[in-house]
């Protein structure tokens, strides 16, 4: 693993998961260094507990928080905790696995389905065919089952009694989907053994997340310093508005300024929109990246 100075101007991401992890490993296999940020832990297939609640505690954002809003949860449960990951490799690592496309009208809600009142609905500015061939570059990195001439996973109980039920209402098309767990050994990969606990800390290894597959192979390039336990508080700029720098705590509570020439932030839909908020200045009052006041807005 690279050590990165904090005074280096590097390539610094924000976040572990599908997006920030597989970019750390894109772009350390081109030589590019990057400093990787994680608030959670380092935890590998051997710390898992499985155990529903233990397994809960120990992967999800469990730090205080509160909630606002008209909803009666914000009443009854306003610190619940959301099954989002706080470790390497965020939310993939508890993910169920499942890698279904879009459909081409998808792609074109709007066009689709029309205005919806309350609603900021929109086109996708992406067609299904152009981004198909990146469909098939994820999916032969993840593993999906049912694509590339990879087996479906066995069926269950549960899929058999309603592919019986389907047949029977004359449907002949159904599968168990594409999942991105292995039903036979893959890229380094073993078989499930299907465990039950696919979901939440995968210990066999067999699911797919950048964890598993993007940084150890990131790592291995010797371009990566990956920094668990660093919670980013804010992201800075200079005075002509350029991003140049990241603050982050580490497990002590000390705080860090990370220099950086670009910075990725790929926190997740709920962190990420958070720190482009905190990260608000004289020249960005309602926060970064925010001129479309969207920010945060259209979660559901």
């Amino acid at each position: 693993m690279s050590t990165i100075d904090h005074s280096t101007e590097a390539v610094v991401i924000i976040g572990s998961g599908a997006g920030g992890g597989t970019l750390a490993y894109e772009l350390t296999k081109q030589g590019i260094e990057c400093v990787l940020l994680e608030a959670g832990p380092y935890l590998r297939g051997e710390d898992y507990m499985n155990l529903e609640w233990e397994a809960f505690n120990q992967m999800a954002w469990t730090d205080a928080r509160t909630t606002s809003g008209s909803w009666r949860v914000a009443k009854d449960f306003p610190n619940l905790p959301a099954w989002i990951v706080k470790a390497v490799g965020g939310t993939t690592t508890h993910w169920s696995g499942a890698t279904p496309r879009f459909k081409a009208h998808e792609f074109k809600a709007r066009s689709t389905y029309g205005r919806i009142d309350g609603a900021h609905l929109l086109d996708w500015p992406l067609t299904y065919d152009e981004l198909e061939p990146y469909y098939t570059r994820a999916e032969d990195a993840i593993g999906s089952t049912h694509r590339g001439g990879r087996p479906p996973l066995p069926a269950n109980n549960n899929y058999k009694v309603l592919a019986a039920g389907a047949e029977k209402l004359g449907y002949h098309h159904y599968a168990t989907g594409p999942y991105g767990t292995n039903a036979e050994p893959y890229d380094g990969r073993p078989a499930s053994v299907q465990d039950g606990f696919n979901f939440q800390g995968d210990k066999n290894g067999s699911k797919w997340s950048t964890m598993v597959r993007e940084i150890p192979r990131a790592l291995e390039t010797g371009k990566l310093d990956l920094r668990p336990n660093s919670h980013v508080a804010q992201i800075l700029h200079d005075r002509a508005g350029r991003v140049d720098a990241v603050l982050y705590l580490d497990q002590d509570g000390t705080l860090h300024r990370q220099a950086a020439k670009v910075v990725c932030v790929a926190g997740n839909s709920i962190e990420t929109p958070r720190l482009l908020h905190l990260s608000s200045s004289s020249l960005f009052p309602d926060g970064l990246a925010n001129s479309s006041g969207q920010v945060g807005r259209n979660y559901m």
